[in-house]
């Protein structure tokens, strides 16, 4: 099978759904696979299945065409529910009402759709009856020990997470801080919630390729998930957990979709209505009890390693990119 993916973003969307199952693609199922930014419609043409990761652009629905006057099958893979971006979150300037109607057209006319999450499959469907949900993996790591010396928390991402990050969360840390002084270390990457400034250590954001490594080597204790239970985030993925979980950090999360429906008693702690008391007791709680702490820890990892380290997971991404190509 010789496939073409075309990349649409630098950051974690365009890693995790395009170039990791592409390198796996190539080097574990031995398929001829190109990435690229740019194309032209003679190059696709070499191909038997392009995959297009969220296009927008109008002359993507003419190549479309093209290709399937000579019976190439094309994919659309997209993983934010774009028809609820909330007004805070930066991506509303690039997903104009313009280019979610050309979007929506791209997809229509494409085989099939890929998405990572059945929430957000449900959305998709309205322009597309054959969604099939592919969800993030993550590449098997070993994780580094953790210093005994101080107990870190940690959080990464953009400020399109101020909707995230209510007055409750904040005072929360900021207490904790307060309370544990040099016992407890905030670390956060990419974003600092104003409230925050001055309480945590800050990292500048990463390449995603060099991500679980930098992760790693932060050697966190335990990774805090807040998210507003918002339409939007319901359609998420549970990544962020996959990469806490992955280099050995216990994780407290908001119970929204994606994490009440992964995370179980003993792999992490949920949040229910994301108040100040829920989220100082159950960081204390982490703090304080370092054997739960470790376990919570021991049996995330080994939970995520078995459901969803992408080596383990792209024989299955094999057989529906065959399946497509049967459409």
């Amino acid at each position: 099978m010789k496939i073409f993916f075309a990349q649409a973003d630098f950051g974690g969307c365009g890693f995790y759904r395009i170039l990791q199952p592409a390198a796996f693609m190539k080097f574990m199922r031995h398929h001829e696979v190109k990435v690229g930014f740019k194309f032209a419609l003679p190059e696709l043409m070499e191909y038997d299945l392009i995959v297009f990761q969220r296009q927008v652009a109008p002359l993507v629905i003419q190549a479309i065409k093209k290709l399937h006057e000579h019976k190439k099958k094309v994919i659309y893979d997209i993983d934010d529910n774009m028809w609820a971006i909330p007004a805070e979150n930066t991506a509303t300037s690039f997903w104009t009402a313009e280019k979610i109607s050309m979007a929506e057209a791209i997809i229509k006319e494409c085989d099939a759709v890929t998405t990572s999450t059945d929430p957000l499959a449900e959305v998709l469907r309205k322009y597309n009856s054959k969604v099939f949900v592919v969800p993030n993996y993550i590449p098997d790591t070993k994780p580094l020990d953790k210093f005994d010396s101080i107990i870190r928390i940690g959080w990464s991402g953009s400020i399109s997470h101020v909707v995230d990050f209510n007055e409750d969360i904040i005072r929360a840390l900021r207490d904790i801080k307060k309370k544990y002084k040099g016992r407890v270390e905030l670390v956060f990457c990419g974003w600092i919630p104003e409230g925050l400034v001055g309480h945590v250590t800050y990292h500048d954001p990463v390449l995603p390729i060099h991500y679980l490594d930098f992760l790693n080597n932060l050697r966190l204790h335990i990774g805090i998930i807040p998210c507003a239970n918002i339409p939007f985030n319901d359609s998420k993925s549970n990544l962020k957990f996959l990469e806490y979980s992955i280099t050995r950090t216990a994780s407290i999360a908001s119970a929204i979709h994606p994490y009440r429906n992964t995370i179980r008693d003993d792999t992490g702690i949920l949040i229910h209505n994301g108040t100040y008391e829920e989220w100082s007791g159950a960081i204390e709680l982490l703090v304080e009890n370092t054997e739960l702490r470790n376990r919570m820890a021991d049996t995330s990892f080994n939970f995520v390693r078995q459901n969803y380290l992408i080596q383990n997971k792209i024989e299955d991404i094999d057989a529906l990119y065959q399946t497509i190509l049967k459409l």
